[in-house]
This record gives structure tokens, sequence and C-alpha cells, in this order.
């Protein structure tokens, strides 16, 4: 399988130029193996430089067929959901998977950022076919030659992890999500203030054992470090992680690579850089490789 990065960036696309080696579009990331669906996580801006080379391996001509996976429906997850040309073009498949609502269809969900006053037309203008799967956290289901595993991630509205098994190999993408140590978030606004209901510290620690769970043995770790440990003591409650934290999960889980993903908007390239040599070199001689997403580049399990 190759992992190939269109976008890194978390919140809002950036265009400056001291992030055009890292990248400033919003979260896209694509999986392609031999003879399967590309699996897509993830619809943010970066979901438009992918259309564009998806046009050449057979989704120009209609013959394409791929899975989304969306881990939530922020904006900077569903930006180019509009823009990806495949959805214009009939005899294309895609199978569209997000967490399940309530209280809407998955399909009214998306049907939500086209409607008139944000958008010139709406769905109804794609030309592909569509299959909508409401996915609830923890649950398992095949799709294609995959297996794809989910789990509960802290994040305000929730969020969705996702581990796609293929071939013996396995990827996890997990991102928006904060460690469940201090917090429990979930529907509503969320303020700074630790858990003291014993009932939800029990729920912190039952999600944190499972998330541990969830990444056991994985090939690649793609995850969530928007904040250095001095951001995040003072945002706890914006359902984002540090290196620190994705550094300690890889290492329980036995991962052999960590890709630090869904860099600060602010975070410049020399920045982002210097970070990953620094964890890099303060867990030297350990089993895990610390890496960093950069758009354009990929890698192979």
């Amino acid at each position: 399988m190759r992992v190939t990065f269109y976008g890194v960036r978390g919140s809002f696309p950036v265009a400056h130029p001291r992030v055009t080696g890292v990248g400033g579009n919003t979260s896209c990331v694509a999986l392609r193996a031999e003879g399967a669906p590309t699996v897509i996580f993830d619809a943010g801006t970066g979901l438009r430089r992918l259309s564009k080379e998806l046009v050449h391996e057979g989704f120009g001509d209609g013959a394409g067929e791929a899975i989304l996976l969306t881990s939530h429906t922020h904006w900077d997850h569903i930006q180019g959901f509009m823009h990806f040309a495949p959805f214009y073009t009939a005899g294309n498949r895609f199978t569209i998977c997000s967490r399940a609502s309530h209280d809407r269809r998955l399909r009214q969900v998306f049907e939500g950022q086209a409607a008139r006053p944000y958008f010139g037309y709406g769905l109804e203008r794609f030309q592909s076919k569509i299959a909508w799967k409401p996915v609830t956290e923890g649950e398992s289901f095949e799709l294609g030659p995959y297996t794809i595993k989910t789990v509960r991630l802290n994040h305000p509205g929730i969020a969705v992890g996702y581990r796609v098994e293929h071939e013996g190999k396995a990827f996890v993408y997990m991102t928006d999500t904060a460690p469940y140590a201090q917090q429990l978030l979930g529907e509503g606004f969320h303020t700074k203030q630790p858990e003291t209901d014993p009932e939800r510290i029990a729920l912190l620690e039952r999600y944190g054992r499972e998330l541990e769970q969830f990444v056991q043995g994985a090939d690649v770790l793609l995850y969530d470090t928007f904040f250095t440990a001095e951001q995040y003591a003072e945002n706890p409650h914006w359902g984002h992680s540090t290196p620190d934290e994705g550094i300690r999960l890889a290492r329980q889980g036995g991962v052999e690579r960590l890709v630090l993903y869904h860099h600060h908007p602010e975070a410049w390239d020399d920045v982002l850089e210097g970070q990953r040599a620094e964890h890099q070199n303060k867990h030297a001689g350990s089993d895990v490789l610390v890496d960093l997403a950069r758009e354009r580049e990929w890698l192979e399990l």
C-alpha cells in the first residue's frame, strides 16, 4: 500500500511562502493498493489536488472506484468536497463513510454545505454513483479488499479514527483528538476545566484504553500533533494533541512509524521540521520512527 499526503494542515488552509515545503492545504490523504479501490481520508482543500491526479487514473473516464472516510464534518475536513471533479463524471463509484448522526441522514449533512446560500449548486449535479455509509465509532466492516475499523476520538462534536488493513499491513488515520487525560469532549461547548465527575473520569479511562488497543501493531500511525505541549496546556478543550502524546501512543502500541499530522496553521515549515528532528533525536534508539506529513510526499507500507 502507498499512502500519499495531499493536505496536512488543520483549521484553515494557508497560503504563505513559509509553508511551501510542508504544505498549506487542509486534511486529505490517499491510500492506494494495486487492484483495489482508492481510499481517501477526509475531504479538505487537499482533495482538489488529489482529484487532478485521479482523473488520469481512470476517474476521468468514469472507471474509478474510491472509498471516502471522513473523520468528522468540521469545515477543514470537507472544504474540498464540492470541488472534487470525479463526483461529476458518470460511471465513477464512491462509498462515503462518516459518523452517524442521531438527527440527520448522512447525505443531508453533506448537502448542507452545498445549500444555495453557500454554494452555486447542490449534490444533484453529481453524476457518479454514491453509496452513503454512516458508521458508529467502534464498529468494523469490510469494503472491497479492506478491513476497516473505527474508534471514538476526543474532539468537540466527536470524530472517528480509522484503521485500514490490507494484505497484512495496517494504516491508522487518527486526527482531531485530544488525549483522554483531562477532559471528555463530545457534543456542545467545552471549557478548560478538567473532569471531576467519577463517571466521566471512568469514561476517559475506558476510551483511552480503547485508543491504545486500536493502534496495536500498526505499521503507520498518522496522528494529530496540532499543538506543542505548551499550546495544549492552554487549550485542552480544542480537541487536538501533541507529538509527545503521539509518540507515547505509538510506543505503547508497538507502531513502527509515527507521522506528525494536522499541523497548526501558524507553524511554519522550519518550526515543524525542527519539531520532528527534536522528537526523533529525543527518542533515538527507540523502535519508533518519527516522521512529518508533507504534501506531495508518500510512504510505502
